[in-house]
């Protein structure tokens, strides 16, 4: 394992600093047994004792930040209780993005305001009535606080919040970071602009973060009318330590054991199990943190080591930790790692990351690619602390591969994704937040809040109060009255003769519900059970039925009833079973951590970090992208398809994506890369160098081009123009892509217009091209697959359908399947198929047997018959199969020769045709229509055949 060394400390301030806190303070301090200050508690002393300025503390996770805050906050208060007193309520604010780290600066800051007779109040979902009455009605000291519980203290006492709020001299704002470029974070910054305009003065702002990119952003964020005056703290050398290190490669076999004894096995593969072994030699025994990325990873990682623990006949020290296991649960891991008697290894998701005290973990283990730099900054600080080196374990595992690999695949992009992300923490490099978002969402319930706070408001005062000085100001008063009108419309407001605006029907009903003061949206869900004990939660559209299993909470249970009306779901022990379904977006890929891989990729220098699996796969890295030719040109051609690499972020992509869609490229993002499909590089070149010397688009004339914009919670009550702002705001970058594009097209400018040379450059594909010419012999077996996206890679088949078609053209039979992809159902609006739907449904390995005999000597069908076959094939690799090289044979193409200059979208072609077409976008309805048109073109070619000997399929030549 790698170390790398800090440089030293600086702790000369830190006399003066001490001399300047409050007695009782300094004799708290005394108490802990404090050497000195810290270099960054020491300088925020001055700033925030003066009580005349923001400060930002940027400094690493367990360096301090807390108490730099919290010293001469509670100096400040005692000082001005002892010489003329304060007015009544509450004096400072804390504001977290989490319950649980409430919860836990509650125990640690109660120790420290008592010392100066200040009490402590927290506020959240948990909060009981009685303390939450205890506030309302002798409101003093200090209040921890969630914006959610924030926002319902508005909405729910009113007129009383200046009272309240009487006696406020500072807000504190935790993990100011996670809030930056956010819906919740407009939310906060609307919350904090109304709490001022409450109590008719300016208070001073702290904000407190381990990763910050910019503190010119942050500045902004925290004071947006004021930035310049924020006086920032950080970059100490406190904030380094010791970093041991290694990643881990491991190679996936795509086959899914299940182990003996078991009732249904957990759908983990040989890789899983080998990266849970080695967490199990090397991590029992400490206290430890592995981050699995996700809920569904984090229970299977839970299972795999208890397995062991429980093989090895040993107790039990790994166990699950994220949001949706009960609190209780929660608490109870945190209270074990809290614990020296009780060595614990939490596995986790972000609910870790942030700054809830847990005591310095022994290592940080992470599963897979973290995602951004931020994350792996702020999950490696909870190791290192007191002194101690920290201790980083990463583990990757990437697919075998051969000819038949996509391109994407063979570059190794996991590997190298995560050596960059760990490259540029050791720079210290973040990522930077989009800011542009007009967070039109939020301004939709920071409206109905305020309405409901006061009892009513004129559009002049919302617009004043949120927009003009408040943190919506991108929305002038043109776009802020049309968004008005929409949500009357809507009858989410009404407005009476006087001007007066009030909740409407459907806006009374948003206030009144329990989730109404989040400014993201929320699932309801099902609360799961065991004895009388609750376990946790898990969202209401992925229910389960009786007789199912599940794994969850660590343990593996089976349903022993739902009670669908109280939304309760009982369990019982039980030897099998695998992850629910969670939901949850991921995170979006920054410019900087793709630009690092392409720099990866052409360096000669191996990371020290990396173990000798890990080495070959990063080396195969190196030499596909050599093979491929990517330094030489970002495209690669793969059959009938262009792919373009950009090495630019997930923002950059989606842009381009949608350029490219509505140049009428049909293609698809596929992490690093974009696949346009059924495009010759020529033509690929030739778009590219148009569109680099064309000026950059609007960014609204972009957006508009998009089918689906709504992205937000209360994006349903946008119309076309607002929805398309916002979306153009909060999802494109036209800036940052047109600079990609020009230089995509000064690399490609050789083959513009030149086929000659394109098609020197051909990549294999895995299966063979798809024929245009339509054999003499049948039979055919037309498919059509609906997905959960458009990577065969990342995405699953949710529905298959398989029509048999004669040799003379005759439809025989339709079978059909719902396929559980054992992931989100993703586009739900587009094939109508939901996560319930598919619950029960069989897995494709289930039905692979079915399939292999539906397709048997037949030649595979479909319109855009690479799209269905690439699925096909990925299915058959992860369930451990053998793919086929079906003959087929692309409806798609057939029409595009048979009507040149005409649309070839199946459901056009079957209008213009006569064609009877079922419901779009279900597998069978689709492979019907196609199976139809396929008949179609067979009677053509009986009609082709007596004018002239034919033997492809095509209008006959003129005479």
């Amino acid at each position: 394992m790698t170390s790398f060394q800090p440089s030293g400390s600086d702790t000369a301030p830190a006399r003066s600093a001490f001399d300047r806190l409050h007695r009782n303070v300094q004799s708290w301090i005394w108490e802990q047994k404090w050497a000195h200050l810290r270099p960054t508690q020491a300088e925020a002393v001055e700033p925030i004792l003066r009580g005349d300025t923001d400060v930002i503390i940027s400094a690493a996770t367990a360096s301090g930040k807390t108490e730099a805050a919290w010293l001469p906050i509670l100096s400040a208060l005692a000082r001005d209780m002892d010489e003329s007193g304060l007015p009544a309520g509450v004096k400072a604010l804390y504001v977290s993005p989490l319950k649980a780290l409430i919860n836990d600066q509650y125990g640690r800051l109660e120790s420290l305001a008592g010392s100066v007779n200040m009490p402590i109040h927290r506020r959240h979902g948990d909060v009981t009535g009685g303390a939450r009455r205890t506030l309302q009605e002798s409101p003093d000291g200090l209040l921890l606080i969630t914006p959610e519980s924030l926002e319902a203290m508005f909405v729910i006492q009113g007129p009383r919040v200046p009272a309240l709020l009487n006696g406020l001299q500072y807000v504190v704002v935790d993990e100011l970071h996670s809030f930056i470029g956010t819906e919740r974070g407009a939310q906060l910054q609307s919350l904090l602009h109304r709490v001022e305009l409450a109590i008719r003065r300016r208070v001073p702002r702290v904000g407190l973060s381990a990763t910050l990119s910019d503190p010119s952003i942050a500045a902004h964020f925290l004071r947006p009318d004021n930035a310049d005056d924020v006086h920032v703290i950080g970059g100490h050398s406190d904030d380094a330590a010791e970093l041991r290190m290694q990643l881990r490669g491991y190679l996936a076999s795509g086959e899914t054991p299940t182990l003996s004894g078991d009732e249904e096995g957990a759908d983990a593969g040989p890789e899983k199990h080998a990266i849970a072994a080695h967490l199990f030699g090397n991590l029992r025994g400490q206290d430890n943190l592995v981050f699995a990325n996700s809920r569904a990873n984090v229970e299977t990682y839970a299972d795999l080591l208890k397995g062991i623990s429980d093989r090895a006949r040993v107790r039990n020290e790994f166990f699950p930790h994220h949001g949706n296991l009960s609190k209780e649960f929660r608490e109870d891991v945190e209270s074990r790692l809290r614990s020296p008697k009780s060595p614990t290894t939490a596995v986790c998701t972000s609910t870790l990351e942030m700054g809830i005290d847990i005591g310095s973990a022994d290592t940080v283990a992470q599963v897979g690619a973290p995602g951004s730099v931020s994350a792996l900054r702020q999950r490696l600080g909870r190791s290192g602390r007191r002194g101690k080196p920290a201790t980083l374990r990463l583990y990757v595992s990437e697919q075998s591969v051969d000819h038949r690999t996509p391109p994407i695949d063979q570059l190794r992009t996991e590997l190298f994704e995560t050596i960059a992300t760990v490259e540029l923490l050791l720079e210290k490099w973040y990522e930077p937040p989009n800011t542009d978002g007009l967070h039109l969402s939020t301004l939709i319930q920071q409206i109905l809040c305020v309405i409901a706070q006061h009892g009513g408001a004129t559009a002049p005062e919302l617009h004043s109060a949120l927009c003009e000085a408040g943190p919506f100001h991108h929305v002038d008063q043109t776009m802020f009255i049309r968004l008005l009108r929409n949500l009357g419309t809507e009858e989410i407001i009404m407005q009476t003769s006087d001007g007066t605006l009030l909740p409407g029907t459907k806006g009374e009903r948003l206030i009144n519900h329990y989730s109404f003061y989040s400014a993201f949206q929320t699932a309801e869900e099902y609360r799961l059970v065991s004895s009388g004990r609750t376990l946790g939660s898990i969202p209401i559209e992925h229910p389960v039925v009786e007789g199912g299993l599940l794994i969850f909470a660590g343990r593996r249970w089976r349903v022993l009833g739902v009670d669908a009306s109280s939304k309760v779901i009982n369990l019982g022990p039980a030897g099998g079973g695998r992850p629910p379904a969670f939901t949850g977006g991921g995170i979006q890929i920054a410019d900087g951590i793709r630009q690092r891989m392409k720099e990866l990729y052409e360096d000669t220098h191996v990371p020290v970090y990396l173990d000798a699996t890990a080495q070959a796969l990063f080396k195969e890295g190196r030499a596909a992208y050599e093979r491929l030719g990517l330094k030489r040109q970002p495209l690669i051609v793969w059959g009938d398809d262009t792919i373009l690499i950009p090495w630019a972020g997930d923002r950059v992509m989606n842009t381009l994506h949608v350029v490219l869609a509505a140049e009428n490229f049909e293609s698809s993002l596929d992490g690093v890369g974009i696949t346009l499909r059924k495009a010759p590089l020529h033509a690929a070149a030739s778009l590219l160098e148009r569109l680099a010397a064309a000026e950059p688009p609007e960014p609204l004339q972009v957006a508009g081009s998009v089918a689906v914009k709504e992205r937000d919670k209360h994006d349903a009550y946008l119309d076309e123009h607002l929805l398309t702002h916002s979306y153009a705001a909060a999802a494109l970058d036209v800036e940052g892509t047109w600079p990609v594009i020009k230089h995509l097209a000064a690399a490609t400018a050789a083959f513009a217009d030149n086929p000659a040379i394109a098609l020197t450059k051909t990549a294999r594909k895995p299966h063979e091209q798809a024929g245009t010419e339509l054999p003499r012999k049948g039979p055919y077996a037309v498919i059509d697959v609906e997905t959960t996206g458009f990577s065969p890679q990342r995405d699953r088949i949710v529905e298959i359908a398989i029509v048999h078609v004669s040799a003379e053209g005759t439809v025989d039979d339709v079978w059909s399947t719902l396929i559980n992809p054992d992931q989100s159902t993703g586009p739900s609006h587009i094939h109508g198929i939901t996560n319930t739907d598919v619950r029960n449904a069989p897995r494709f390995k289930d039905v692979l047997p079915e399939i292999d005999k539906q397709l048997a000597g037949a030649t595979v069908v479909a319109h855009n018959v690479d799209f269905d076959l690439g699925f096909l094939a990925s299915e058959f690799r992860r369930a451990g199969a053998i793919t086929h090289d079906w003959p087929s044979l692309c409806t798609m193409q057939l029409t595009k020769r048979f009507h040149p200059g005409q649309s070839a979208s199946l459901s056009e072609i079957c209008m213009r045709l006569n064609i009877e077409v079922g419901e779009a976008h279900t597998a069978a309805a689709d492979a019907l229509a196609a199976a139809r048109l396929l008949s179609f073109y067979i009677g053509k070619r009986s009609e082709n055949s007596t004018q002239r000997p034919s033997h492809g399929l095509g209008p006959a030549a003129p005479h």
